[in-house]
Formats: structure tokens, sequence, C-alpha cells
């Protein structure tokens, strides 16, 4: 048992939270070839390959040691082959025969109006699909440039917005700094309707570390209101994450500068589905006595 804030609970029971889903979502799934989808930084050391030319090679690793992953991405895109490189995003992110994983069970069992991700898979959404004809409600999924995105807020459908694209149209993934600056330049609209959705929701992180790349561009243009600011609303996000995976003074900054909480679930990535399975069903008794 983990210790999950009763006002989270309240803010779940009430569908008043958006989940917010990252990488570790998918990693918890292994891909049609059997293995397991890569970590953020699994996927660097293996699209370095990529880079053939020694030298530019040497930046490349050098940036991914020293932790610049946005850089690390932008050199590998600038250096490698196009075809190779849009080969290996296909190929990594082929989700042809994948099975979903209990986490997914979960995700959807705590039924958010709205799920937001920076994943480029579709086992989600996939997954909610396959429930469609056994629950009362209808999934739509739409990319950060779909024009009836503010339509379908208002609609009755579960929605789950795809902020960096998918990989089913490999000419809409937001991956590097300059591709995510492009699509705010040519889809302002999405990032002012982003803000407003953090402003006015209680975000739930899962599967996500704040510090990978897909995040921090989010977290870079999309302020999550602090506490500093009298001003501004005190009510906290929320992210999951791994036990140790960041220290005391880390936790601290991201409630300071982001609004952040960490609810910590556990030593091992694999404690994340038991801590999903406790908030379900806390959840799900809080709406059995909510009238």
């Amino acid at each position: 048992m983990i210790d999950i804030p009763n006002s989270l609970v309240k803010e779940l029971a009430a569908r008043r939270c958006i989940l917010f889903l990252g990488a570790g979502i998918p990693a918890s799934c292994t891909n049609g070839k059997g293995t397991a989808f890569k970590t953020w930084k699994d996927f660097l050391i293996a699209a370095a390959s990529l880079v053939k030319d020694g030298p530019k090679r040497a930046i490349v690793d050098n940036l991914i040691a020293e932790k610049h992953a946005l850089l690390a991405l932008q050199a590998i895109r600038d250096f490698a082959d196009p075809g190779d490189y849009l080969n290996f995003l296909k190929d990594e992110f082929n989700d042809a025969g994948v099975t979903a994983s209990a986490l997914y069970h979960h995700i959807v069992n705590l039924d958010a109006k709205i799920v937001i991700t920076t994943n480029f898979d579709r086992i989600y959404e996939t997954y909610c699909w396959s429930l469609s004809s056994t629950t009362n409600s209808a999934y739509l999924a739409l990319l950060y440039n779909s024009d009836s995105l503010f339509d379908e807020l208002r609609s009755d459908s579960r929605l789950i917005i795809k902020a960096h694209g998918s990989i089913g149209d490999p000419s809409t993934m937001i991956f590097t700094r300059q591709e995510y600056h492009q699509a705010k330049a040519r889809f302002a609209h999405f990032y002012e309707l982003l803000q407003a959705l953090f402003l006015t929701n209680t975000i739930v992180f899962l599967g996500c570390s704040l510090t990978d790349p897909d995040i921090s561009l989010l977290l870079e243009d999309v302020k999550i209101i602090t506490k500093q600011d009298s001003s501004k609303p005190t009510r906290t996000h929320y992210a999951f994450q791994r036990e140790g995976e960041k220290d005391e003074i880390a936790v601290s900054d991201l409630l300071r500068t982001y609004n952040v909480k960490v609810i910590s679930y556990g030593p091992n990535y694999k404690d994340l589905e038991p801590a999903l399975k406790q908030l379900v069903e806390q959840v799900t008794g809080q709406r059995a006595i909510t009238p």
C-alpha cells in the first residue's frame, strides 16, 4: 500500500483530473518482436548508431553522456540519413501485435474524460477501442493538429490527445526541439488549449519522468502554476514516480517550480501496477459513496 492523498482520490472520482501518460506506460509492454519498448535512455543509445561519421557520433555520445537529451536528439536527426532515421522510428514505435499490459486496464478504469500522451504508439487507444463494445464510453484519439479538437472537448467522448503526434502518421511526430518549436508556431491554438487544460484541471502524470525529453518540451512552454504567487491556485498536480528516482531536493524543486507533488510507488518500475490498482480501488470506492 502506498500513501495516496485523499484530495487526489476525490478529484479523480469527480472526473476533474487529466491523465498524462509518458514513455513508462508502453515500456511495460513487449512489442511484436517480443522485446520491451525502450526507455528514453535506451532509445537514445540505439538511435545514436544511425550516426555513421566518427567525429559526429562522438558528439552525440557525449551529449547523451552529459544528459543533454534534446540536443542529442537534434544531433541524431541532423547527422543521420533521413531514410534510415524514418525507418528507425517506424521500427521502434511499431505497435503491431502488442498486448496491452495491466497498466492499461487500470488507467482505463480510472475513467478520466481526457487523457494526454506524448507517446507515439497507438497501444492505449487501441486498447480503449477494444473495450467499446463492453462499456458505455466512446473513445476518440486526436492529434495536436486536429481541427476538431476544440469541439470534441465538449462532446461526450473520452478524449485521447496525442500531444506529439502518432506513428500512424510519422510526419506529425514531434521529437526534437526544432520540431517542437515549429509545431508551436503552426499550431499555436493547440498550445493555448493545453495551457488552459493545465490551469483548470488536476494533472496526474503516469509513467513519466519529468526530465524526459518529451515531457521537458511541454513543461518548457506550458507553465504549470506554482504556489509562489498567492493570486494563483494552490491545488497541486501529481506525478507517480519510482521511489528513489529523485532525491529530496529534486522532489521539492518539482513542487516549487511546477506545482507537481511526487507520489512514490516503490523501488521498482513494476511496482506501478499494484499502485495503480490501489488507486482504482480507492477511486471506485469514493465514486460509490459520492452522490
